[in-house]
């Protein structure tokens, strides 16, 4: 299945639905405006220029966010080279679902987690219940 950005100059294919997608409200997440599916790097194909922008508030950037570099659309995050220094066995992609139609999601679940209240270490406390997406809506 593959998803685009607003122009379509971006593509993100994945073999599957992710298990789940995490709707997260941490300052990256929320501002990317990004739903997350998690995979592995050989499950991911991205194609198209994207700009790469990693944040500068924290010591060490988890994660390099990846943006179509025509329209800005979020289209997936890969792991940091500052973090895969010290985890070098790491291997994530996170994919932007919002780039795929709800038809290809039904019946994946969404969850809430508040990462805007997250200490960085444990478990995410969910600020709501989760939701299952369906052919004819989104969250």
């Amino acid at each position: 299945m593959t998803g685009s950005c607003i122009c379509g100059a971006a593509t993100v294919t994945i073999e599957q639905a992710p298990g789940f997608i995490n709707d997260c409200n941490c300052s990256l997440c929320r501002r990317s405006g990004a739903g997350w599916g998690y995979f592995s790097r050989s499950q991911v194909t991205a194609a198209g220029e994207t700009l790469a922008v990693e944040r500068k508030d924290k010591a060490v950037a988890a994660v390099t966010l990846h943006a179509c570099a025509a329209c800005g659309t979020t289209t997936h995050f890969t792991l940091s080279e500052a973090f895969l220094k010290d985890n070098p066995d790491a291997d994530q992609v996170g994919v932007n679902m919002k780039l795929f139609d709800a038809s290809q999601l039904e019946g994946v679940e969404v969850r809430f987690p508040d990462g805007a209240s997250w200490s960085g270490s444990g478990e995410f406390g969910y600020r709501r219940d989760p939701i299952t997406i369906s052919a004819d809506s989104f969250w």
